[in-house]
């Protein structure tokens, strides 16, 4: 099935809504347009006006996300499309000559079959022998169109028309990292280990992304690639320096003192601080809490920043030796949580003593919880964030068996008014709590959403039964995406599209026919049709929802969704300043 365009007058460059927080400006109908998205997006980036929060160039649009200082969003939107307008006028009126990056990188490739599983198999596809096919690949004129998919990953054109191949029809469950690919006439170099669907004809030993370095990527767009023949044996040498590199870089441990040891994790339990908003073109998508507002009052139930550090924890089993007192507070999922055998309540501040366990136990109405740590946890600052970022493989995996957790700031809590009173009445936990932001109640939860740009591609009748349909939530969804299945069928294959920039929310129709709702460690570039966006205030309650559960799609206008949007966000923040109120005051 053939994407449907509207009629657009050629060379016409739009600014469309792109749900409730972003602006998508679409250049499919201008002609050669990667030069001027970058140079729009480098303009956006050098000149950082307020309601710019994040960019991510595609191929053929930039999707610009916008930061909203208060609850006026249809003014700020009004303000930055004129904004953008301008500056595209500016750039659309330059007649100097546009100038290609004269960088190159030389990307020693390894081509031998052990380490390239579809190298026979491609060349035999392009009737071209194996000497030929490598030829033509290391032979191309490669530049870098964007970065997409994963940190560190470009997408690349340029390649030898010859050598156009498509994707597997069964894409693989792991690639290895470094792996040297093609689909279509791109190609590209895994980063890292991840699932994939392309033809792998060679291996890299190259880092392609370190987030340690000033510059974390190695290509960037509009840059030039040169692919350098090597044999097995010096790409297993190279292979062996870097992973001895790698040894030396690792971080020592600063202290042998720990506040918190894992008993055990859970189903999974990870480190998690404020999203790393700013690096989406990098390929980073903005990560942290999925419930971020639980993350928000968990932390004001201590005194502690909006940035400290806590613990996510989805699903039961998390157990966590303390060693010594700190205050902590968990919000979000109502579940069954003890200390040292006896429930404890949640969603207020509570005290744990030196030797004294917290265990959660099934989770009642929900599935995640924030936990946060008087002061919080010391967790690197890695990209503009604290704490994991699974997805992209920054700041540590989920948390394992015997970890250790250090607290430099546990007693800052004792210092706020509230809490010396506490103390000085030897009580472990207030009376008062505050309410989760969201919890699940109905066998099927509504999920609001706004029509995205490629809805039509559905035909009137497969629109009305997408709206219908019941989906439920698939065990393969994660931090990264939110898969859904249901009986839902369309009439033909659906037609890839130029990969675009999306969000926290973008739900994409794969051609499975089976939705992906992207969550906090979505890619950043997606080649699937976007089919709606779910708009901002329906976070917290999607981060309570756990496999098997089922929701609907509920679509409503972007004036709906301002709405929806301001009187949640007041009521939220009403409650993060009560408790802040309380805990400052004196009596």
């Amino acid at each position: 099935m053939q994407l449907k365009r509207s009629r657009k007058v050629p060379g016409k460059i739009d600014i469309l809504d792109s749900g409730d927080v972003a602006l998508l400006v679409d250049f499919r109908s201008y002609p050669e347009p990667l030069s001027k998205i970058h140079q729009l997006s480098e303009l956006l980036s050098s000149l950082s006006p307020v309601w710019l929060l994040d960019l991510i160039p595609g191929i053929d649009s930039l999707l610009v996300v916008l930061k909203f200082s208060d609850y006026h969003y249809r003014d700020t939107r009004a303000i930055a499309k004129v904004e953008i307008e301008a500056l595209l006028k500016k750039l659309l009126s330059e007649k100097k000559q546009e100038t290609k990056s004269e960088v190159v990188h030389r990307i020693r490739v390894c081509y031998d079959p052990e380490l390239a599983p579809d190298l026979l198999a491609s060349a035999e596809k392009c009737k071209l022998t194996v000497r030929e096919f490598i030829n033509r690949h290391k032979n191309s004129e490669i530049r870098v169109d964007i970065l997409g998919f994963m940190p560190g990953f470009s997408y690349c054109s340029g390649l030898d028309p010859s050598l156009n191949l498509p994707r597997l029809e069964s894409p693989r469950t792991t690639v290895p990292a470094g792996s040297v690919a093609i689909a279509g006439l791109q190609t590209a170099i895994y980063p890292q280990s991840t699932p994939g669907g392309w033809n792998i004809i060679g291996r890299s030993p190259e880092v392609l992304f370190d987030s340690s370095k000033p510059r974390p990527s190695l290509l960037m767009a509009g840059e030039r690639v040169e692919f350098i023949e090597i044999d097995l044996l010096e790409f297993r040498k190279i292979e062996a320096q870097n992973l001895t590199k790698l040894a030396q870089s690792m971080p020592k441990s600063k202290s042998s003192s720990y506040a918190i040891e894992v008993i055990s994790p859970g189903l999974q339990t990870t480190i998690q601080g404020l999203p790393r908003y700013g690096f989406a073109h990098l390929a980073l998508s903005a990560g942290g809490p999925i419930d971020q507002e639980s993350a928000r009052l968990a932390n004001a139930l201590l005194g502690n920043p909006d940035d400290a550090a806590g613990l996510e924890i989805a699903g039961a089993g998390t157990k966590l030796l303390f060693h010594e007192d700190v205050w902590v507070a968990w919000v979000g999922a109502r579940c069954i949580s003890q200390v040292n055998g006896t429930a404890i309540p949640g969603n207020r501040p509570v005290f744990l003593r030196k030797g004294e366990t917290l265990s959660f136990g099934p989770m009642l109405q929900g599935y995640r919880i924030f936990l946060a740590l008087s002061g919080g946890i010391d967790s690197e600052f890695i990209l503009g964030g604290r704490g994991s970022h699974l997805s992209a493989g920054i700041g540590g995996k989920a948390l394992q068996k015997g970890d250790v957790l250090c607290l430099p700031r546990a007693q800052d809590s004792c210092q706020i008014p509230f809490f010396k009173k506490l103390k000085e009445a030897q009580i472990s936990f207030p009376k008062w709590s505050i309410a989760s932001p969201a919890l699940p109640g109905e066998k099927i939860e509504l999920i609001k959403v706004l029509p995205s740009i490629h809805l039509d591609v559905l035909s009137s009748a497969e629109q009305d039964a997408l709206w219908r349909t019941v989906w439920t939530i698939s065990s393969q969804s994660n931090r990264m995406g939110m898969r859904l299945e249901s009986d839902f069928k369309i009439s033909s294959p659906l037609t890839g599209i130029a990969s675009q920039g999306i969000w926290f929310g973008t739900v994409q129709l794969p051609p499975s026919g089976q939705p992906i709702l992207m969550m906090a460690e979505h890619q950043t570039t997606g080649g699937y049709p976007r089919l709606m966006e779910m708009i901002s205030s329906e976070r917290s309650k999607l981060a309570q929802l756990r496999p098997g559960d089922k929701i609907q799609f509920l679509p409503i206008t972007l004036d709906e969704a301002d709405q929806i949007n301001a009187l949640y966000f007041i009521e939220q923040r009403k409650i993060f300043d009560n408790v802040r109120i309380t805990l400052l005051a004196k009596s």
